[in-house]
């Protein structure tokens, strides 16, 4: 789903918020010097629980703003290597905006937040506000539990079992599902 580049010199334990609410399919990049090498004991279980991979890179120090130059260059390695990804720096620096601007304008799929929390509200109120634009505000109810199928389950045939399930009512699930079909593309 997305790969998050963490400025731990700059976030420490406040930007890894919400990294329990990761997918598998995440990858988190915490870039770490010696002026920010230290977890807390909850910071630390947080980590190890999460479903997401988990990569730490120490970085080299000595010049002014060494781990931003790191983080940026090994973001355009990443996304020369796959640029259909989603890309997030958590950082409170501004500084990072140019390099947001930059890629934005080349078509990728990138921001800078604070911390990750921060980032999954946004992806999840974004998703929100394009069900309802799918299914008309008359059938807003009805947008939580089209939330929770599209990110539960990953076929096509298992957000309709969902929607069945909670809904049971077999002709709003298919007035429903019709109306949400270019949400669908990415299942199975």
């Amino acid at each position: 789903m997305a790969i998050y580049f963490i400025d731990y010199e700059n976030v420490h334990t406040d930007g890894l918020n919400g990294v329990a609410k990761l997918s598998e399919d995440d990858l988190v990049c915490i870039f770490y010097s010696e002026k920010a090498n230290t977890l807390s004991f909850g910071l630390h279980r947080r980590l190890i629980e999460s479903k997401s991979e988990i990569e730490y890179l120490k970085v080299s120090t000595g010049t002014l703003n060494s781990l931003d130059f790191q983080l940026a260059s090994f973001l355009g390695y990443k996304i020369k290597n796959d640029e259909k990804q989603e890309y997030v720096i958590v950082s409170k620096d501004k500084g990072f905006d140019s390099v947001v601007e930059f890629w934005k304008k080349r078509k990728i799929d990138i921001s800078r937040v604070e911390n990750i929390t921060t980032d999954v509200q946004n992806s999840k109120n974004e998703l929100i506000q394009e069900i309802l634009t799918l299914i008309g505000k008359e059938n807003g109810k009805y947008s939580v539990n089209i939330y929770k199928a599209l990110s539960e389950r990953k076929s096509k045939e298992g957000v309709h079992n969902y929607l069945m399930k909670e809904l049971h009512d077999n002709k709003k699930v298919t007035e429903l599902y019709k109306k949400i079909k270019p949400l669908l593309k990415d299942k199975s």
